[in-house]
């Protein structure tokens, strides 16, 4: 293996680490909900990931949204049910989700349009059922990802949410469950391209992969909202 080939695989360790710690707390809390009766969607499932992991380890009735098509396909031959739709064209009844899970997904919807998004989310989640988000921060690499629109914190969600004083007034109401801050491997000058700088985050990379530490600042969130009854 050429050196390219072993920093792509460095790269990777590094990667599925930041995955695992981030898809802990989530598997952790659906784990203590997990029940064969309950229904959980998951809204932007990409190459279907996570909801294969829920899908082998709990027994919820799983079924997922994911508007590119050749994604959509791919999730669905895992044997899940998939609808390749945008999101604010769903036809999914009111009340009717135990869970639902929306990864990375918000950041790209601009407003008002994210008024809508969120207030589908929370119209489809039955009461006292569970709105799961995660979602980037605002940090130096945020407009790395070239439709990445701007971040929307968990207070941004909440204030919304509570806070009357809105130009379209939030219709629904939602309390925090848990609420936990995703942080990555401390990098320097990460724009750059020399191969010292290179070199130098990739070991921190490793390091926190292995150990994690050093670390960043909070670079995004994992959030559990409860749809309130």
């Amino acid at each position: 293996m050429d050196l390219k080939g072993i920093y792509i695989k460095l790269l990777s360790f590094y990667d599925k680490k930041t995955q695992q710690r981030e898809d802990r707390m989530i598997l952790n809390f659906l784990r203590k909900i997990d029940n064969k009766e309950k229904l959980y969607i998951e809204i932007g499932a990409g190459l279907g990931r996570f909801i294969r992991l829920v899908k082998e380890r709990y027994q919820f009735q799983c079924c997922a949204v994911e508007i590119n098509k050749d994604l959509a396909k791919k999730v669905e031959q895992m044997g899940i049910e998939t609808y390749n739709i945008n999101f604010l064209n769903n036809k999914f009844p009111e009340n009717h989700f135990d869970v639902v899970h929306c990864s990375h997904v918000i950041e790209h919807v601009a407003y008002p349009q994210i008024i809508r998004f969120l207030d589908e989310l929370i119209r489809i989640t039955k009461p006292g059922g569970h709105i799961i988000i995660r979602s980037p921060l605002l940090t130096a690499d945020f407009f790395t990802c070239i439709d990445h629109i701007r971040p929307y914190p968990p207070k941004t969600i909440l204030d919304y949410y509570s806070n009357p004083q809105q130009q379209i007034p939030g219709e629904y109401s939602i309390s925090p469950v848990r609420i936990r801050l995703r942080r990555g491997a401390y990098q320097v000058n990460p724009y750059s391209y020399s191969l010292l700088f290179r070199i130098i985050n990739l070991i921190f990379k490793l390091l926190w992969g292995v150990s994690g530490f050093p670390f960043s600042k909070p670079n995004g969130y994992m959030a559990v909202f409860l749809k309130d009854k």
